[in-house]
């Protein structure tokens, strides 16, 4: 009889505390259920920089950077939590080429040691990428003139350095550019002149500067001007009786000078070897040098002319006047 309500005695404190544990484990799911949270986590991103040491660039810079990650737990735990208790790798040293279209991202990971969170999913699981080449190309550099010089000078030559540039782009960008230049204004330049550091700019294909481009790089020019002379015939001498000098061509009419600044300041004209035309009775071509002041040269032509000497004979005609026609004053 005593074993009989020992064991009855046993089994109804074994149901109570089953009960208590069940209405604890309600109260609790009713006080602090199991909950799901989505949390904004800010990507750890790392090894960015190692694209250019790879000759890649990256083109979609605005790429995601945050992930979306579902946790769960009971509400008061996962209440609890921050953004800051997560982080998530974007790591660009897992690129390889130019053909990579996503890198997979590590993590998500929990910084806390807490088993009442469990991560449940994260999303997205890979950031989509687009990659291009970085190559190298040289161009060269084209000096343009706006301007006009003094009156009678002109620029004879024009040395840029560095001639070319060597541009390194994207490779869509690099395939824009149709040519580089420098700016030179030569406004009432009157002597050689050099300018220094002078900015490239850079054009596309269709004219336009490409603004992104231009200004990085820079080159001196230097200037060369010459001034530019009427030549002069110098004849001596009389043509045959009878006959009369009517006046000259010559080919080239004009020649540009190089040399000390001084002396073609007061230089207006040069003139040739003298031509003696005593005696002649028609006209006649002669090839003559021009006779060079010290310290100045001729650009771009030989020293000699090509002269042609117009002579004419002169003529006689009789012109009867009538007497009503002749009139005596005084």
């Amino acid at each position: 009889m005593n074993n009989k309500n020992i064991n009855k005695d046993l089994m109804t404190k074994i149901t109570s505390a089953f009960l208590a544990i069940i209405l604890w484990f309600v109260v609790l799911n009713l006080d602090n259920p199991y909950n799901d949270r989505t949390i904004v986590v800010e990507l750890d991103i790392k090894n960015e920089n190692m694209l250019v040491e790879k000759n890649l660039y990256l083109v979609n810079k605005n790429y995601r950077k945050s992930v979306e990650i579902v946790i769960r737990g009971r509400k008061a735990a996962v209440d609890s939590v921050n953004p800051s208790d997560f982080y998530a790798v974007l790591d660009f040293a897992k690129v390889k080429s130019v053909n990579d279209k996503y890198i997979e991202i590590d993590g998500p990971y929990y910084t806390k040691d807490d088993k009442q969170i469990t991560i449940v999913s994260m999303n997205p699981k890979v950031i989509n990428i687009t990659l291009e080449n970085i190559i190298k190309s040289d161009f060269p550099i084209k000096a343009e003139l706006k301007g006009t010089p003094k009156p009678s000078y002109v620029v004879t030559g024009v040395k840029v350095d560095p001639a070319s540039i060597t541009v390194q782009d994207r490779e869509s960008m690099i395939n824009l550019i149709g040519e580089v230049k420098v700016l030179i204004d030569v406004s009432d330049i009157d002597r050689d002149k050099k300018i220094t550091k002078q900015p490239c700019l850079i054009y596309n294909k269709e004219g336009e500067e490409i603004v992104s481009l231009s200004n990085q790089f820079f080159a001196d020019v230097t200037l060369e001007v010459g001034k530019e002379v009427a030549i002069v015939l110098d004849i001596e001498g009389k043509p045959a009786e009878d006959h009369v000098y009517v006046g000259y061509s010559i080919v080239p009419e004009k020649a540009i000078l190089r040399g000390n600044f001084d002396i073609l300041t007061s230089l207006v004209e040069l003139k040739t070897e003298k031509i003696n035309i005593e005696g002649i009775t028609e006209s006649k071509q002669y090839n003559v040098s021009i006779v060079l002041p010290e310290g100045v040269e001729l650009f771009n032509m030989e020293n000699s002319v090509t002269a042609y000497v117009k002579v004419e004979k002169l003529q006689e005609k009789e012109i009867e006047i009538e007497e009503g026609d002749i009139t005596i004053k005084n």
